[in-house]
C-alpha cells in the first residue's frame, strides 16, 4: 500500500446504481478511487464529483462503509433486478488491495447471492479467488480478468498497482477449474507496446479456457492524457511519438491490430469480441 494513500471512510445514499454499460442494468461501486492508479484509468473523471478535485488518481479511496447494509435495504424494494447480471464495478476495482482489509464487495456478494441474482465481476485481481464460494453458487456468474500485456515493463508502466500479468493468467485457470465462467477484457491496447505480446497473450487466454474476450483500444478522455504522455515520455521516449500519432481517428494502426486479433483468435479457436 502506498504510503501517500489516503483513505476515508464515508456513506452511500445508494449502491445498486443503474449503468449506461450496454448489457448491464446495475452496477455496484464498493469503493470511490483505486490503488491500481492505472496511467489510462478514466475512471478519473469520479474526482470531480466525489470533493476529490485536483487530487492524483490512485492516491485516494474513499470506502462505502455502509454499502451492505444500503444494498440489503434496496433488495428488499426490488423482487427482479432484470435478466442481466449485477456488475462489480463500473469506475473502481472491487478487489483492489483495501477489500482484503474491509470485505464490502464480499458482504455485498453474500446479499446478491442469497436472493440469486446474477453477478458480473471486472477486476485486475487475484484477490476474487477469495470468493469462489459464492461466485460458484450458480452458473449464471461470471468473472472477467483485465490484461492489457504480458510484457512486465509496459505493464508496470502504466499499472504499478496492479498485480502482474501471469497472476491474473493463473487466477483465470484457477476460476476455470473451479466451474465459473470466465472471460478476459484486453485493454487497452497501447500502440507498440501491447502488441508485440499479442500472439502470446491470446494463446494463453484460449488455454485458460475463459468462454470470450473483449478487446478495445487506448481510449483518451476524462483527463488521462497528461499521465498517458507523462509515462511514455518517461519510459517509452523513442515510441512515444509514434503511440501518440497512433491514437488519432485517420491512423490505421487498429485496423491493422484488429485484423490480427481476429487472426489469432481463430487461429486458437477463441471467441473475440473487438469493441473499437
Amino acid at each position: 500500500m502506498s504510503p501517500k494513500l489516503r483513505i476515508n471512510e464515508v456513506s452511500a445514499k445508494s449502491i445498486l446504481n443503474p449503468s449506461r454499460i450496454s448489457g448491464v442494468t446495475y452496477a455496484i461501486n464498493p469503493y470511490v478511487g483505486c490503488q491500481h492508479a492505472c496511467s489510462y484509468c478514466y475512471a478519473r473523471f469520479m474526482s470531480r464529483y466525489t470533493g476529490h478535485q485536483g487530487e492524483e488518481w490512485g492516491s485516494f479511496v474513499d470506502v462505502k462503509i455502509n454499502a451492505p447494509r444500503v444494498l440489503q435495504q434496496q433488495l428488499r424494494r426490488k423482487k427482479k433486478l432484470s435478466k442481466n447480471p449485477v456488475l462489480f464495478s463500473s469506475v473502481t476495482d472491487a478487489y483492489q488491495p483495501l477489500e482484503r482489509r474491509f470485505q464490502i464487495t464480499r458482504h455485498c456478494l453474500e446479499l446478491l447471492t442469497r436472493q440469486q441474482f446474477p453477478i458480473s465481476i471486472l477486476t485486475k485481481s487475484d484477490l476474487v479467488l477469495r470468493d469462489v464460494d459464492l461466485l460458484g453458487s450458480s452458473t449464471e456468474n461470471e468473472v472477467g480478468i483485465t490484461i492489457i500485456t504480458l510484457d512486465e515493463k509496459v505493464r508496470h508502466v502504466f499499472e504499478s498497482g496492479a498485480p502482474p500479468s501471469q497472476r491474473r493468467l493463473k487466477t483465470l485457470r484457477q476460476l476455470t477449474a473451479q466451474g465459473i465462467r470466465t472471460y478476459s477484457f484486453v485493454g487497452p491496447i497501447i500502440p507498440y507496446l501491447s502488441s508485440p505480446s499479442l500472439d502470446e497473450l491470446i494463446r494463453e487466454l484460449a488455454e485458460s479456457g475463459v468462454e470470450y474476450v473483449l478487446f478495445d483500444r487506448l481510449n483518451v478522455k476524462y483527463g488521462n492524457r497528461p499521465v498517458i504522455e507523462k509515462a511514455l515520455t518517461s519510459h517509452f521516449e523513442d515510441k512515444a511519438k509514434a503511440i501518440l500519432q497512433a491514437l488519432h481517428p485517420d491512423n490505421l494502426y487498429y485496423e491493422q491490430i484488429r485484423e490480427q486479433i481476429v487472426d489469432l483468435s481463430k487461429q486458437y479457436g477463441l471467441v473475440a469480441d473487438i469493441i473499437f
